[in-house]
């Protein structure tokens, strides 16, 4: 114990300003690090989505090599791909050579509050006609 002039014991403790300071300081960091983790969480998902939304485009440019599905100018389709539905928009368009095809396939989730411009996936490929 340290004691002063008249006597009185000055305890070797924590001030209330340094208290206060410390749970400031505790505070700014907890609120970082959840708006950190939140951030984390959301591009998470955004990741996952665009992974899915990637198979159901190369399943359906499978599709189209195949020949199971009849390539049109323009189609629209909807899939389902672990347990959640997808929106398929095919695009053929011709190209200089004629035996190529420009195929553009955009794939977003059904149900999504997005603008018609948002897409999950976009998968640009090349086909040759079948002689």
């Amino acid at each position: 114990m340290i004691f002063n002039n008249r006597r009185r014991v000055i305890s070797p403790g924590f001030t209330l300003l340094e208290v206060l300071i410390a749970l400031a300081i505790f505070a700014l960091c907890a609120a970082v690090l959840t708006a950190q983790s939140t951030s984390t969480l959301h591009n998470r998902q955004r990741l996952i989505e665009q992974q899915i939304a990637l198979w159901v485009a190369k399943n359906r440019l499978a599709e189209i090599r195949t020949g199971t599905v009849i390539s049109a100018q323009k189609q629209q389709s909807q899939q389902q791909q672990l347990g959640q539905s997808w929106n398929i928009h095919s695009t053929t368009e011709a190209t200089a050579k004629q035996q190529l095809k420009k195929i553009t396939i955009r794939v977003s989730p059904q149900g999504a509050d997005y603008s018609g411009d948002y897409n999950s996936a976009v998968l640009v490929s090349y086909i040759a006609d079948r002689p």
